[in-house]
């Protein structure tokens, strides 16, 4: 079904949202789940005092950004989980990405779908959406896919990012992650304030869900927020102050294929091509501009490594559908 007709203008979130901007599983849901962990699967650690004074207010009309399940705590009152995850090492040609030792011979290719939008905040900046989180199935552990968002300073310079990233395991994680002066660094430096929500969780409760997500400079640090809770920050000192708002917005998918397959066979997404049934999606993308408002995109940059491995329908508004697989 086309979206053509969506998002044709410019709207403040909780001022003026389009209704047709909320799918049709996105309805509240005010019940806790267990989240599925395996043993050794994560750490409790005790919380700062810092961390809890620093929380900022919530993001405007956060009643719209409980569509997900809340999932129950993991960790006693006043600890946050760490998570085990999967390492991930600094390739200087793109995004990390390497599994063990034995991979790290390996020159990979990347493959995009997705949209940019140029900003010009200068007192608060950062960038919002709703993201469909699936499974992708990927060809070989040491592929990686993402969906996921950003906001940068330079050609990946400075920036945050956060979304779904599937590697190395048979399940995603929420990828909460940093780079600073051209290295990455994952989630070094991130300041966890929430039980349950942090760098590495499992993502297996949010199959098929739309989950409202924003990263949002605030009072010298950079917060992150998922579906319904400010989960932490990465410290404004990681970049000596120099990176207090961006010059680019990113929403995209992206797939890394560790040997360089063509086609790359990991799938994007949920494996659909856009424009069809069951393809990924982001919704309600946005940009911070003052303050906590976040200002729908209009007018993004299309991008596509190669439609016919991943595609991307985009029609200038908020909304875009993304994904494929890879040729497989």
């Amino acid at each position: 079904m086309s979206r053509a007709g969506l998002l044709l203008s410019m709207f403040l979130i909780g001022c003026g949202e389009p209704a047709s901007e909320v799918r049709p599983e996105a309805v509240a849901d005010t019940s806790e789940v267990e989240l599925a962990l395996a043993p050794g699967e994560y750490r409790c650690e005790a919380m700062t005092e810092a961390a809890r004074a620093a929380v900022p207010p919530p993001p405007p009309s956060v009643e719209r950004a409980a569509f997900a399940p809340r999932v129950r705590a993991v960790c006693p009152p006043g600890q946050v989980p760490i998570y085990a995850q999967a390492e991930l090492r600094t390739r200087k040609a793109g995004p990390p990405l390497s599994g063990p030792a034995a991979m790290q011979s390996l020159a990979g290719s990347y493959w995009y779908a997705g949209v940019m939008k140029p900003t010009d905040a200068l007192s608060q900046s950062g960038v919002g959406a709703s993201i469909l989180f699936s499974n992708p199935a990927v060809y070989d552990q040491s592929d990686m896919v993402t969906s996921q968002m950003s906001i940068v300073r330079g050609a990946n310079y400075h920036l945050v990012e956060m979304g779904l990233r599937k590697f190395w395991d048979a399940f995603p994680r929420l990828m909460i992650s940093q780079w600073s002066y051209g290295q990455f660094n994952d989630a070094a430096g991130f300041v966890q304030v929430h039980g349950v929500y942090g760098p590495g969780m499992p993502l297996s409760s949010y199959y098929g869900y739309s989950v409202q997500q924003y990263i949002r400079y605030d009072n010298g640090n950079w917060w992150i927020w998922f579906n319904d809770a400010w989960v932490g920050y990465f410290p404004g000192t990681l970049w000596n102050g120099q990176f207090t708002s961006g010059d680019m917005a990113h929403f995209y998918g992206e797939v890394y294929s560790a040997q360089s397959r063509v086609p790359p066979l990991t799938d994007m997404g949920t494996g659909q091509f856009s424009g069809t049934f069951g393809t990924a999606y982001m919704q309600g993308m946005c940009i911070h501009t003052t303050g906590p408002n976040c200002t729908y995109v209009t007018d993004g940059w299309p991008f596509q490594t190669n439609a016919a491995y991943y595609s991307l329908s985009y029609w200038n508004g908020s909304y875009m559908e993304f994904g494929g697989n890879g040729g497989g």
